[in-house]
């Protein structure tokens, strides 16, 4: 059994009020390593993608913990992602605190969209972790694949896991094939048949004609979320 616990507040200095919120979750049976998770630019912990998601991993066993960026708390606009990393590891040791984990005990780090590219930009820039998982890479603005955001990616020394729909507007298939050879460890990608950015199948793209929530998508394809922790 997996509970999700009454929110937090995390004390996190870089914040307006010195605090953001956070939900997470304890698995009664523990199995793997702590994972914190961080929302999309314009969305926030509570965004429908980021709590499936979170709720898929802790449901693979290992404790969650889900967090406002410092703009989502202060109401504001997604600064550019590395002016965001401060704060971000802010957020994480708070995180630790809160789980009462060792500050050794490198984490599981990751989260939707730009969070999830702010968590792969603090790993490059010397956060240790034990490995990335995103959804939803924002591998380019939309439209723009000849804006790659990936120059950071050979500084990334952990194993990371993509989910991503194949009609996602902001990550090219095929370019994020091409350059997860940037990448100096293994990555894994799992497809999400007719999925967009947020992992959400329409029926006129499914290939069943069936449509799918985040939550849906990301049901499905937990065995491979699931294989992946495992190895972390």
């Amino acid at each position: 059994m997996t509970r999700a616990t009454d929110r937090h507040e995390l004390a996190v200095p870089a914040a307006p009020d010195g605090v953001v919120d956070a939900v997470s979750y304890r698995p009664d049976h523990r199995q793997g390593r702590p994972v914190l998770l961080v929302p999309g630019a314009g969305g926030s912990l509570d965004s429908e993608p980021l709590v499936a998601l979170a709720e898929a991993v802790a449901r693979c066993g290992h404790e969650v913990v889900r967090a406002n960026l410092v703009h989502h708390q202060a109401g504001r606009r997604a600064p550019r992602a590395e002016t965001a990393v401060p704060g971000f590891r802010e957020i994480l040791t708070a995180a630790q605190l809160l789980l009462g984990t060792p500050r050794e005990e490198p984490w599981i780090l990751g989260g939707r969209s730009y969070g999830g590219r702010v968590a792969s930009l603090a790993v490059a820039t010397g956060t240790a972790a034990a490995g990335l998982l995103f959804s939803g890479y924002p591998l380019h603005p939309p439209g723009r694949p000849d804006r790659l955001r990936v120059d950071h990616w050979p500084n990334i020394a952990v194993p990371c896991l993509f989910l991503q729909g194949d009609h996602d507007p902001l990550a090219d298939l095929s370019l994020l094939r091409t350059h997860r050879r940037k990448l100096p460890r293994r990555s894994d990608l799992v497809v999400v048949p007719g999925g967009d950015h947020a992992l959400r199948v329409t029926g006129a793209r499914s290939p069943d004609r069936v449509p799918r929530s985040p939550t849906a998508a990301v049901a499905e394809v937990e065995p491979e979320l699931a294989r992946w922790l495992r190895e972390r």
